[in-house]
């Protein structure tokens, strides 16, 4: 079987917990579970030319992704600081003019996106204009087939109108969170239930289909004809939810390309991300049980 290129483009982080650190950011985590579920997983980020750099190529190199499209930069590595409540919610620290500010379009990067079968990425590395335009040049390389899918992931300050327009209007699939539908939806305009509001996204950008999850509550998934899937989220003890949303969106994305169904890839993508929320960090290898 010929496996699906998966892309995920954008930050690369050191998450600082106060027990310690681990590596992070929504594409690599996403490029992470998509490997682990059988994909050629590419994430496109950067590193800074320093200690912190090198430590993370040191912990990404064994994972099984393919690194040729991580670079490195004068800028500094990027540290987030993350602190999590009482139910493992985190929040996180974000500092500026950092390696993935600074991101490039090359010919090597367009020549692998133009082959890509998935390429998900967020609003965070956007918030630079060099990486802005860098993500959304890759985006424009891939082919009609291709798979594009926004996963909003809005960190404090760091995004705009033009930001999220701009990368909704090429993308297949919107993956965004309880507390992120309220904002899209007051910088749109968009008013009604919850129902109404995606379903008005969905008509606007003329989307394929929104994955909405609710938390500890629910995740749903829609597409033009309104509720496709619906699950109650698992109950397990929560060490902490840090790259939880990033697998849910990877398995199901990877679920879907393997040929299974909608309902299908959400009952996968639930029990991934309530796993991966039992786990301390993002990157933890799945138990073979999930597997496909």
């Amino acid at each position: 079987m010929i496996m699906k290129k998966i892309l995920g483009i954008g930050e690369l982080v050191w998450d600082v917990f106060p027990a310690g650190k681990q590596l992070g950011g929504a594409p690599v985590n996403f490029a992470y579970f998509a490997k682990e579920l059988g994909a050629e997983a590419y994430p496109v980020a950067a590193l800074g030319c320093d200690r912190l750099g090198d430590e993370a190529m040191e912990v990404v190199r064994p994972s099984g992704l393919k690194l040729d499209y991580i670079q490195r930069n004068s800028l500094p590595t990027s540290r987030v600081l993350v602190t999590t409540d009482e139910q493992g919610v985190p929040q996180y620290e974000i500092v500026e003019n950092v390696a993935w500010d600074a991101i490039e379009c090359n010919e090597a990067i367009l020549e692998l996106a133009s082959q890509a079968d998935v390429i998900c990425w967020g609003s965070l590395a956007q918030r630079s204009e060099m990486s802005r335009k860098s993500i959304l040049a890759i985006v424009d390389a891939a082919p009609e087939s291709c798979l594009k899918v926004f996963d909003i992931n809005l960190r404090q300050k760091f995004y705009s109108k033009e930001i999220i327009e701009e990368s909704l209007k090429r993308a297949d699939i919107l993956k965004l969170n309880e507390d992120e539908l309220p904002v899209v939806c007051e910088i749109f305009d968009v008013d009604g239930s919850e129902a109404e509001q995606i379903a008005q996204i969905i008509r606007r950008f003329s989307l394929k289909s929104i994955i909405y999850t609710q938390g500890a509550v629910c995740s749903e998934v829609y597409d033009a004809s309104g509720l496709v899937s619906r699950m109650d989220t698992p109950k397990v003890k929560v060490a902490d939810t840090v790259g939880a949303g990033d697998s849910f969106t990877a398995t199901y994305v990877t679920s879907i390309l393997l040929g299974n169904t909608a309902a299908e890839a959400h009952e996968l993508a639930v029990k991934v991300a309530a796993f991966v929320c039992t786990q301390n960090g993002a990157i933890n290898p799945l138990p073979s049980e999930y597997l496909q």
